[in-house]
């Protein structure tokens, strides 16, 4: 992974501007969530702010292979860091109840940007990455993730709790313009020359690409587990908050907590998927089912540091699965397609992840913590075990040649 590293150069700036502005990103989550919950004491609050950052996924993701048909994806990224920086500005406006508004809006605005943001960078990365490179890189996104949770959530707790939430928010401003200024020293972001790029994605549209997707059964599978995994994902994000303040007391420090356990275990996965050398699809649903008993246990744990432990073990299983299935796309899916599928993708697992995290600060009204994290562990069981039988008949060298052929 290291040598992989070094050697992919451009891969290895994006990687950088990606901790740092994630790292930035998640110092304001820690500090709002927690400053939301202090403000109002309502886990509802909660569930419309992480909806609210979520469902902007259903407006700007498909747009977003357009935008970067018309534009280099480098000023993209940079465009949306730069201006999330101004957007995040408003935070500092916070100073009680009646400022909530300032939250919904912000944090709308704030995953508009994201929303652009994550497709395209996605997009990016079999472009700039060598194809044998793939799965090496894919598990670097999880080690990112895992940094981000780590430093940026851990990091993000202690200054929230000693300094306010008001310094967390300045970290996160200045993040996101460093990051755009790593983001410049690239050359390109796109494979090919300008003049091929442009004719390829020109012939690249929605209506072309929805016929591919009904057709293969193996790309309804990917898109099906892109469906129902976010309404699971939904619960354990509100929930991991929720545990930390109100069911543990640990306040902001608890969350930044809960936040790092998260990210050890990202960090962590790559030790473990880069000893599968096939099966991707089986040890990816076997690593979800995985996670399914861990995050029902710690529903039913009554100790904060086991608690934190058990989140730790569930970010392993999906580490390992996210860097398969990622893999599994990237390597199937014809290039052609990669721009519209991965924004396809977010458009429909955020805007489902946002509705679920709604629902459940909702369920949170009614239901104890314990019992909504119980649901959502049973949750991952049975979609894993289903994804998994589902994906016993396929071939995914067979699959890719099926796919290549539909595109000529």
């Amino acid at each position: 992974m290291f040598k992989t590293l070094k050697s992919e150069i451009s891969y290895r700036k994006l990687f950088l501007a990606g901790i740092i502005n994630g790292i930035g990103d998640r110092f304001s989550q820690v500090a709002l969530l927690s400053l939301i919950l202090q403000m109002t004491g309502s886990g509802l609050s909660v569930g419309i702010t992480m909806a609210l950052r979520m469902i902007p996924f259903l407006l700007f993701s498909p747009l977003s292979s357009k935008i970067s048909s018309k534009f280099e994806r480098r000023k993209v990224l940079i465009t949306t860091d730069l201006s999330r920086a101004v957007i995040a500005l408003s935070f500092l406006w916070i100073n009680g109840p009646e400022d909530m508004w300032i939250v919904y809006a912000s944090s709308f605005l704030l995953a508009s940007g994201e929303a652009i943001y994550s497709p395209v960078r996605k997009s990016s990365i079999p472009a700039i990455v060598s194809p044998k490179a793939l799965k090496e890189v894919n598990a670097w996104e999880q080690v990112l993730m895992g940094f981000v949770l780590v430093i940026g959530a851990l990091s993000g707790g202690i200054v929230s709790y000693f300094l306010g939430a008001k310094a967390a928010f300045g970290i996160n401003i200045v993040s996101f313009i460093l990051a755009g200024w790593i983001l410049s020293t690239l050359p390109t972001l796109e494979s090919g020359t300008k003049t091929e790029k442009f004719r390829k994605v020109k012939n690249e549209k929605y209506g072309d690409l929805w016929p591919v997707l009904a057709s293969s059964s193996f790309l309804i599978l990917l898109m099906v587990f892109e469906m129902v995994i976010p309404l699971i994902n939904g619960i354990e994000n509100v929930l991991l908050s929720v545990y930390a303040v109100e069911t543990f007391g640990k306040a902001d420090l608890g969350v930044g907590l809960f936040y790092s356990s998260l990210g050890l275990g990202l960090i962590i996965s790559p030790l473990f998927s880069k000893l599968i050398k096939g099966r991707y699809l089986l040890f990816s649903f076997l690593s979800l089912i995985g996670e399914g008993l861990f995050l029902a246990t710690i529903s039913q744990t009554a100790l904060f540091g086991l608690a934190a432990i058990l989140f730790c073990m569930t970010a392993i299983f999906s580490g390992i699965g996210n860097t398969l299935l990622d893999t599994v796309a990237m390597d199937t899916i014809p290039a052609k397609w990669h721009g519209l599928y991965f924004g396809l993708l977010a458009t429909i697992s955020n805007t489902i992840i946002g509705f679920s995290m709604l629902f459940t600060g909702v369920a949170l009204e009614w239901f104890s913590p314990r019992l909504v994290g119980l649901f959502g562990g049973l949750m991952y069981i049975i979609a894993g075990t289903t994804f998994l039988i589902w994906s016993l008949k396929f071939s995914l060298k067979r699959e890719k040649i099926k796919l290549i052929e539909k595109t000529m």
